[in-house]
């Protein structure tokens, strides 16, 4: 087999599909997780509930663009699903992790915020409580983190050396395998918050 044929097979078994969504799932939850942050804050700066449509008067309106929180966490939580399971075929990292963590931290600082403003001890308990669910994520990421940056690769064969050099680039990354999974969610999830506040910020004009 010349050097231009095994180039081109190696090619051929890039899993591009498995790419792309995976990588736009990543998207779609930074951009979900912008809007249930940014409905949350609205809903919160009117006190705390609201209310749209029905047949009776209402008190308190809900903002506009809060209605984008109803469709953040089913499009997230399909986006983490989807996203995780195309990612295990390239050796992606889960979502889960990341998107518990993220999650749970922005509404918890939302509830604090609000908390300490306007001295709601109501608040106040729901921000402990979201930190609290938010901070074994945060853990579990720092433990695997630790592990990928201090990991030691072992003793291999030369058949084994070579395996691995011939191996798929998409394929070669793990929860505790490259760090550049972690980079690529990082620029990802901003790029897809960043475009969530524009869309939030439309839907509330």
């Amino acid at each position: 087999m010349t050097a231009e044929s095994e180039s081109v097979s190696q090619t051929a078994r890039i899993p591009y599909r498995a790419i792309v969504v995976t990588f736009l799932c990543v998207f779609v939850i930074g951009m979900c997780l912008a809007w249930a942050f940014l409905s949350m804050r609205a809903v919160a700066g009117v006190g705390g509930s609201c209310a749209s449509g029905g047949a009776y008067e209402i008190a308190t309106p809900c903002p506009e663009g809060s209605w984008l929180i109803a469709v953040a966490i089913p499009l997230m939580l399909i986006a983490m699903f989807s996203g995780s399971g195309f990612g295990m075929t390239i050796g992606a990292p889960a979502m889960l992790l990341p998107m518990w963590a993220l999650l749970f931290t922005a509404l918890g600082w939302n509830f604090f915020e609000f908390g300490f403003a306007d001295g709601s001890v109501s608040f106040i308990v729901c921000g402990v409580m979201f930190w609290g669910m938010a901070l074994p994520a945060w853990w579990a990421m720092f433990v695997a983190l630790k592990n990928t940056i201090l990991k030691r690769a072992p003793e291999e064969t030369e058949k084994a050396r070579k395996e691995r050099q011939a191996a798929s680039a998409w394929s070669s990354g793990s929860l505790d395998g490259s760090i550049w999974w972690w980079v690529l969610y990082t620029v990802l999830g901003a790029g897809g918050a960043f475009f969530g506040v524009a869309v939030y910020a439309l839907a509330s004009a």
